[in-house]
């Protein structure tokens, strides 16, 4: 998969959790993905093959988030 297909694919995965509380924390990732930064877009892609059960867990603070997101996501160290 070329690397514009798999922005776009990741842009629109962000948007599309199925629960509104994860599409809006999500959201803010929208501009680390047009950041174009290989770690950050990885990190995404492996963020979003988690469940969304796992996506709020780590929204909460109850699992851990990649490094790399805290700065996009909000969250402090």
């Amino acid at each position: 998969m070329d690397k514009s297909t798999e922005i776009r694919r990741l842009r629109y995965r962000i948007k599309r959790q199925g629960m509104l509380e994860l599409d809006a924390w999500l959201a803010k990732l929208d501009a680390a993905i047009l950041s174009g930064d290989e770690d950050v877009i990885e990190a995404i892609s492996m963020l979003l093959a988690h469940e969304p059960p796992e996506l709020q867990a780590m929204m909460h603070g109850d699992l851990v988030l990649p490094e790399v997101l805290r700065k996009w996501l909000e969250i402090e160290s």
